[in-house]
């Protein structure tokens, strides 16, 4: 996949529509429940230099692990791959609040579009990214290769990111997204970075795609043994 000259017109990939009293509202409880957590982090001052000024990251993480990932990331501008989907829409007006740019699309609608505009944004204004490895639907846990071709087009690395709460709730879905209890235990870990060369194509994006996905899940493991 080429990526297009770069263009500064981002307006139909945005979720720009504005939120209402309501939206911020529940938003800002949100902050203050997550914000409760007791918060540990592994790996976080090898991979510091990668999430300054000048040096973009892409984290990749599961769907599981959403609601807390993204509060912790907030302070860390980027343009963050949302689904097209009406739950995408809540996703991104919330992105937008803490100064993210949602760009919308998904495996199933748009996605290869919405990679080239997130390594077009990326390489203008020098941001991160983040994006669900395991995708929108699912299946839960398996990687898919928007990381891996976004890492490829930009020259980012590819930051591997597990976590786990206790006590937490399971929400009833595909990915049995996790919401941490107010005041509960959180740990997240941060994977050696991946990075992918610019020729990478066929069986070698396979082949990365295969490592982020065992990165992914012994980041989990590290992050669940941690909280035990």
């Amino acid at each position: 996949m080429k990526v297009p000259e770069a263009t500064t017109d981002f307006s139909d990939t945005i979720g720009d529509k504005p939120c209402s009293g309501l939206h911020v509202l529940l938003f800002r409880l949100l902050e203050l429940w997550l914000t409760s957590c007791r918060f540990t982090i592994v790996g976080r001052d090898a991979l510091r230099p990668l999430f300054e000024p000048g040096h973009p990251a892409i984290a990749a993480l599961w769907h599981a692990s959403l609601i807390y990932t993204l509060f912790y990331f907030r302070r860390y501008p980027g343009v963050i791959m949302v689904s097209g989907s009406p739950d995408g829409e809540w996703v991104a007006r919330f992105l937008r609040v803490w100064g993210q740019i949602p760009v919308r699309g998904s495996r199933h609608k748009g996605g290869l579009l919405a990679i080239k505009k997130m390594a077009d944004i990326m390489q203008q204004r020098g941001c991160n990214a983040g994006i669900v490895a395991d995708g929108s639907q699912g299946p839960a846990s398996i990687v898919q290769k928007g990381a891996v071709v976004l890492a490829r087009e930009t020259g980012a690395p590819i930051v591997p990111t597990g976590f786990a709460a206790r006590p937490a709730y399971r929400f009833n879905s595909w990915d049995r997204t996790i919401l941490p209890f107010p005041g509960s235990k959180v740990v997240m870990v941060f994977g050696q970075p991946i990075t992918v060369p610019p020729d990478a194509r066929g069986v070698f994006i396979e082949e990365f795609r295969r490592n982020l996905e065992d990165s992914l899940n012994e980041s989990t493991r590290i992050a669940e043994e941690t909280i035990d």
